[in-house]
């Protein structure tokens, strides 16, 4: 325990915790079951924590297709909502695979990254593409720009500017065509995006009802319980996309400041642990970690407030989710692990 980063802890305790007490507000019925995940993650967290992180770079190959297995199994076995295929059910329970693997390809990922294999861009594209496509075709969009924003922050250092320049340009120059591969709930939340307000009991309602619950907190808030968004049920997804409205609502600036401070304290710690390291997989991974958090939250908070299209994407450690749990218990396992150490070698040195 000495040996813990709690700098790491700390923050993600206060947030998990924070979660916690706003699901007790809000949907009291699933307090039980996000507290049992958190349980769970927890444990995996400790196991993680106190072994070597370098046993589980060194398993990269086998974790990488085990991970393909778990994104199949959702189509071959899933629970299908809404047409989507990304649940696998256990009685009362549902786990997300694509949550789950994030942090499984993320190793891969910084371990070619930092190998000295042939034609390393190469390994990398092909390792990101089977697990991209299985997450796409689910669907579930968000999760798949979580990993592709892990996926580019090993990808990106490792190519020329000459090259980076010509790419960025070519996915200017295609952005229009992706357009048609996208689903038609995909293209009317972008269109949401740019006018709310052309369907507001449509199209638009998520949006606008979310800019209401986030203004109407002011500087303290409405207090537990006393959101009126989100308690009379106006706000959808309530705890779940759109968890930091409700916070916003209930808790007011203070609150949101406060999750935004949490969050800034555990980005630095986790910049810094990258740039202490000395082990370049470990260094590729921490900022993979890095990248796709700041991406959620950013992502979730902007559009909480109106700044970002609705995708799906959920506020780590605060919104509702036993999987998003779980994943992120493996993600800061593998970070203290890495802490700790960095500091035995720095101490035997």
């Amino acid at each position: 325990m000495r040996g813990f980063d709690w700098w790491l802890i700390v923050p993600v305790v206060l947030l998990i915790s924070l979660g916690l007490l706003m699901l007790r507000s809000i949907a009291p019925g699933q307090l039980l079951f996000q507290a049992g995940f958190a349980a769970v993650a927890i444990v995996i967290f400790f196991l993680i924590a106190l072994t070597d992180y370098q046993l589980f770079f060194s398993l990269q190959l086998p974790t990488y297709i085990f991970s393909l297995i778990l994104l199949l199994l959702p189509f071959l076995f899933g629970l299908a909502s809404r047409g989507a295929h990304r649940w696998l059910q256990f009685g009362q329970f549902s786990l997300q695979p694509s949550e789950i693997v994030k942090p499984l390809m993320l190793v891969t990922f910084a371990v070619l990254a930092s190998s000295q294999i042939k034609h390393k861009l190469i390994w990398l594209t092909a390792a990101f593409i089977p697990p991209a496509m299985l997450i796409f075709f689910q669907p579930d969009l968000g999760t798949m720009l979580v990993l592709a924003v892990g996926w580019l922050t090993v990808f990106l250092p490792l190519i020329s500017r000459k090259v980076l320049l010509l790419g960025i340009l070519g996915v200017i120059l295609m952005s229009p065509v992706t357009w048609w591969f996208l689903r038609d709930y995909q293209k009317d939340r972008l269109l949401t995006f740019v006018n709310p307000n052309t369907d507001p009991l449509g199209r638009g309602y998520q949006v606008i009802q979310s800019t209401i619950a986030v203004g109407s907190g002011q500087f303290w808030g409405k207090g537990l319980g006393q959101g009126t968004q989100s308690q009379l049920q106006f706000l959808p997804e309530r705890q779940t996309d759109f968890m930091f409205a409700t916070l916003a609502e209930e808790l007011g600036f203070v609150g949101a400041v406060t999750v935004i401070a949490l969050f800034s304290w555990l980005f630095v710690r986790i910049y810094y642990l990258a740039k202490k390291t000395s082990s370049l997989p470990a260094n590729f991974f921490c900022l993979g970690v890095l990248a796709m958090l700041t991406f959620q939250v950013f992502i979730n908070v902007g559009m909480n407030i109106g700044l970002a299209p609705v995708t799906g994407i959920t506020l780590p450690f605060l919104s509702y989710g036993g999987s998003s749990l779980v994943s992120l218990g493996i993600t800061l396992g593998l970070l203290v692990s890495i802490s700790h150490q960095s500091r035995s070698l720095k101490i035997a040195d």
